[in-house]
């Protein structure tokens, strides 16, 4: 655009320094014409409001304002036994540490083939006269990859275990919260705190007010309030403290109960490591 005008002014100077004038004038015209086109060419052209653009930038690159922080949930003011997880390697003993990371794959990849190699032919799977490989793979439907199994399986590593019998270590189990129970405690009227800071609610329900905030502890279960009530699995469980003046609900993701699923591990004749059992109940 400004080419454009600055060829216009020269042009019309130049048409003007061809008229029949008195060369003084004609020159003095035409350097006034000249002088023109050179202010036209140093103006600015005219811009959209800078405020305008600023502000669309700080639109652009704006950041979210940040999320109201959680409001902190106090601890629960209790007494109740601990039960921690390992804080350091339990396993020491070569063999079992390759075979727990064999077990380990096995579950993650989700490989049949591969778990069914590292279990006893006849792995117990209850109490009663059932067990082996066939029943293990029907009752928990191994030819489908969503079995949930391998998420069972995979919890009980997560939490890590130990030696049930302190004098035999040809002896191992998944969960801690199994093999290492207090056996002054009754497994079966009480429940392990699994989480640091697991919220203890007022009502069976995610969004019932909270009470307090519980760590690691034993606390004792009514599985009669438990929710919901009658099913065999229980999504929430009702727990309270030794005197009852603690009481409310925990989710099942921050509870394992010693009765609950473990996994047993033992050594064969030929001293290969071996799942031999996974149970839950009595």
């Amino acid at each position: 655009m400004k080419g454009g005008v600055r060829r216009i002014c020269v042009n019309v100077a130049f048409f003007i320094y061809l008229q029949p004038m008195k060369h003084t004038y004609i020159a003095i015209l035409s350097i006034l014409i000249l002088a023109g086109c050179r202010q036209q060419e140093s103006e600015p052209v005219t811009a959209p409001s800078t405020a305008v653009v600023q502000d669309t930038a700080a639109q652009d690159t704006a950041q979210p304002s940040p999320a109201p922080a959680t409001p902190t949930v106090a601890a629960c003011q209790v007494e109740a036994p601990l039960l921690l997880p390992p804080d350091s390697p339990v396993v020491t003993e070569a063999s079992l540490q390759t075979y727990l990371k064999q077990f380990e794959d096995a579950v993650l990849t989700q490989d049949a083939e591969k778990l069914e190699k590292l279990v006893d032919p006849n792995i117990r799977i209850g109490f009663g006269d059932n067990g082996g490989w066939q029943d293990f793979a029907e009752q928990w439907h191994l030819e489908d990859k969503q079995s949930e199994v391998w998420l069972q399986l995979e919890h009980l590593i997560r939490l890590g275990g130990g030696y049930p019998l302190a004098d035999n270590k040809e002896l191992y189990a998944l969960p801690y919260v199994y093999s290492n129970w207090p056996d002054s405690i009754d497994a079966f009227m009480h429940i392990a705190v699994i989480k640091d800071n697991a919220i203890l609610r007022a009502d069976p329900a995610a969004n019932a007010d909270a009470v307090c905030s519980l760590h690691q502890v034993i606390l004792k279960v009514d599985y009669g309030k438990s929710y919901p009530e009658g099913a065999p699995q229980k999504e929430w469980w009702h727990v309270q403290n030794a005197d009852g003046e603690l009481q409310g609900y925990l989710n099942r993701s921050d509870v394992h109960s010693p009765v609950g699923y473990r996994a047993i591990f033992n050594k064969n004749k030929h001293g290969q490591w071996q799942m031999t059992a996974l149970v839950t109940g009595d």
